[in-house]
């Protein structure tokens, strides 16, 4: 039996308490040692070391007689935005009707238009057009 309110026989089990009279021993006991595993500064660590991330998917128009492949190629290669970023762009790209889509990762706290946007807009003698076609924060 669930209960959002805290009656004074129950326990936490996330933001909600279970009466514990209505647990076994051996339950509880195994939803305390779970809980202590939870809350280990070994766990917090690893949680506070995790950056959070955002997915960007894009598409890039190439100027007519340059080749995407190589255009992406060369974005991997020179769109790196800060170190502490770490952008992370797929391995490959797919071409369709001569446009570039793919995606990448970056740090949520990033600002990826000013990373990874200005920075193909800036390469007008290979890029024709360029534009977002999903973004979205990634939980941890």
């Amino acid at each position: 039996d669930v209960t959002d309110q805290h009656p004074p026989s129950s326990f936490l089990e996330g933001n909600r308490y279970i009466k514990t009279h209505q647990c076994t021993s051996r339950l509880l006991s195994h939803k305390i040692k779970f809980y202590h595993t939870l809350h280990t500064p070994k766990k917090i660590k690893i949680m506070a070391d995790e950056q959070e991330r955002r997915l960007v998917s894009i598409m890039v128009k190439p100027k007519a007689g340059v080749d995407a492949v190589a255009l992406y190629d060369k974005i991997k290669s020179e769109v790196t935005s800060q170190e502490e970023y770490k952008i992370k762009w797929d391995d490959a790209c797919k071409v369709e009707n001569g446009k570039i889509y793919t995606s990448f990762t970056i740090a949520l706290e990033a600002d990826f238009d000013e990373e990874v946007m200005e920075v193909i807009e800036c390469m007008e003698d290979e890029v024709e057009d360029q534009q977002i076609t999903y973004q979205a924060a990634m939980e941890g």
